[in-house]
């Protein structure tokens, strides 16, 4: 649906503007995206604002994109299921991050994120797809500076806000963070992949009954 609404917005804006229909298959897949992505922020803040934890699912959201953003990570085959695994995870994680007993293990879960933040940035980054591969040593290096940035930026962002107090939403920034930086590591792929697969055979199956 969203991709046939890209189409025709992409198509009038090239009667419009002459565009070609090279012109129109770019736009139209960069409207898709924003599409996608306004979609599914609207229903992760609606359902977060009902469950009374909107600023740690969003403060989670934000962790995660600025990682997701520059190191990349797995990707669902379809949009349904990526919207409604990441409904699913930042409401979830929104709820983990909203807990006081959480404070308990904030450090530990802090060190482990730091450490997987180092080995992923080190080893896997920037985490690409077979659809978008990245060879080039340069874009490689690249990345993996931008991506190193981040994590000063959040090992910065979370030390200070630990230090004057202000630590309520610490678990929440931690908790995005490690869950964009598992999403790079082979692990990751190999759990989103695997997901991916059992749900193709289920569908399959469906399809074969009727």
């Amino acid at each position: 649906m969203n991709r046939d609404l890209a189409l025709k917005i992409s198509a009038k804006l090239a009667e419009k503007l002459d565009g070609s229909k090279q012109d129109v298959e770019i736009w139209a897949y960069g409207l898709e995206i924003i599409l996608n992505s306004v979609i599914k922020f609207l229903i992760i803040a609606v359902l977060s604002v009902f469950l009374g934890i909107f600023q740690y699912t969003m403060f989670c959201i934000i962790a995660f994109a600025f990682f997701r953003h520059f190191g990349g990570g797995v990707h669902f085959s379809t949009y349904l299921r990526c919207l409604s695994f990441g409904v699913m995870t930042f409401l979830i994680s929104g709820k983990i991050a909203s807990l006081d007993k959480l404070s308990i293990i904030q450090e530990m879960f802090f060190y482990m994120t730091l450490v997987l933040g180092v080995l992923t940035i080190v080893k896997w980054v920037p985490a690409d797809t077979k659809k978008k591969p990245i060879k080039e040593k340069e874009k490689i290096k690249e990345q993996k500076m931008k991506t190193t940035v981040v994590l000063v930026f959040w090992l910065i962002l979370t030390i200070f806000l630990d230090k004057q107090g202000k630590n309520t939403y610490i678990p929440a920034i931690v908790l995005g963070a490690f869950e964009s930086l598992l999403f790079m590591t082979p692990f990751g792929y190999w759990m989103i992949n695997g997901i991916d697969n059992f749900l193709n055979k289920i569908f399959i199956k469906t399809e074969e009954v009727k």
